[in-house]
C-alpha cells in the first residue's frame, strides 16, 4: 500500500442556505491519479481548492501528510498586467526559495517549447501557450501533488497531444500524485487510475478507470451512464447487458 497524502474527513461547504459540497469523504496516496469527474455545478473546482487551501470548508477537515507539496493549475489563470513567462518563473522561484541557476530555468522553458516567448507578456501568448506555463508553473517547486483543473480545455488537437506529452513526463513518469478535474473523458482514461464521480455536491461513486473499462467500454460511456441516471432516472447498462444499480 502506498502512503496516505491527504484524507477528506466529512467536509462540506455551504454558501448561505445551498450545499456546494456536502459530507465528501475521500483519500489519496502517493503517486495515485484521481480523476474528479460530473456536471457543471457538482463541486468538482470547489473541492479541489479547498484541497489546495485556497478555500476553507464549513465543516469538516482536511488532514494532509507532513510537509505535503501542492502544485495547482486553475482553469483560468490570471496574471499581472505586462509580465512575461521569465518573469513568472523567476518569481515562483524565489517564493519557493528554488535554486535554479539561468541556465536551468531556460532549459525549462525549452522543455515547455516557452523559451522563443520568454520574455513576451503572457497576455500575448496564445491558449496552449498559457496552459504549457500553467502546467510547468505547477510542477516547478516539485509537488508531491498535482491538481490540474480543465487542463486542455478550448484546446485544438494538436497542442492537446502536446500538453498530454508534458502531463506524461512531469506527473506520470516521475510518479507524483494528480487530481484531474476535467470534462474530458479521454483525458481521464489516459491518466487516471480511480475516478470519483460527484453529483450535486456530493460523491455518488467511486471506482477503477479498469473497472469502468471492463463493465462499460470506456469512461465516457460510464460518464454518459451516470449522467443519465442522474439527470433522466435511467438506470446505467454496463457493456454486459447487466443493470448495475
Amino acid at each position: 500500500m502506498s502512503e496516505m497524502i491527504l484524507d477528506i474527513k466529512n467536509v462540506s461547504k455551504k454558501y448561505k442556505d445551498k450545499y456546494a459540497l456536502k459530507d465528501i469523504n475521500l483519500q489519496i496516496n502517493a503517486g495515485e491519479r484521481v480523476g474528479l469527474i460530473g456536471a457543471n455545478g457538482s463541486g468538482k473546482s470547489t473541492l479541489s481548492e479547498i484541497i489546495a487551501g485556497i478555500r476553507k470548508p464549513t465543516s469538516g477537515e482536511v488532514i494532509k501528510k507532513d510537509d505535503l507539496i501542492i502544485g495547482i493549475q486553475f482553469q483560468d489563470s490570471k496574471y499581472p498586467a505586462g509580465i512575461s513567462s521569465l518573469d513568472m518563473i523567476k518569481y515562483y522561484c524565489d517564493t519557493f526559495d528554488i535554486k535554479y541557476s539561468k541556465e536551468e530555468i531556460m532549459g525549462l522553458l525549452k522543455t515547455y517549447q516557452l523559451d522563443s516567448f520568454a520574455k513576451k507578456n503572457i497576455s500575448g501568448l496564445s491558449g496552449g501557450q498559457q496552459q504549457r506555463l500553467n502546467i510547468l508553473l505547477s510542477v516547478i517547486h516539485r509537488p508531491d501533488l498535482v491538481i490540474l483543473d480543465e487542463v486542455s480545455t478550448g484546446l485544438d488537437i494538436e497542442v492537446k497531444e502536446t500538453i498530454f506529452e508534458f502531463l506524461e513526463a512531469n506527473i506520470v513518469k516521475k510518479n507524483r500524485a494528480m487530481l484531474l478535474v476535467s470534462h474530458n473523458m479521454e483525458e481521464i482514461q489516459r491518466f487516471c487510475e480511480r475516478i470519483v464521480y460527484l453529483h450535486d455536491g456530493e460523491i455518488k461513486d467511486e471506482t477503477t478507470v479498469k473497472k469502468v473499462i471492463a463493465e462499460y467500454g470506456s469512461v465516457f460511456n460510464y460518464t454518459k451512464a451516470k449522467f443519465d441516471y442522474y439527470k433522466k432516472g435511467i438506470k446505467p447498462t454496463p457493456v454486459g447487458g447487466k443493470n448495475n444499480e
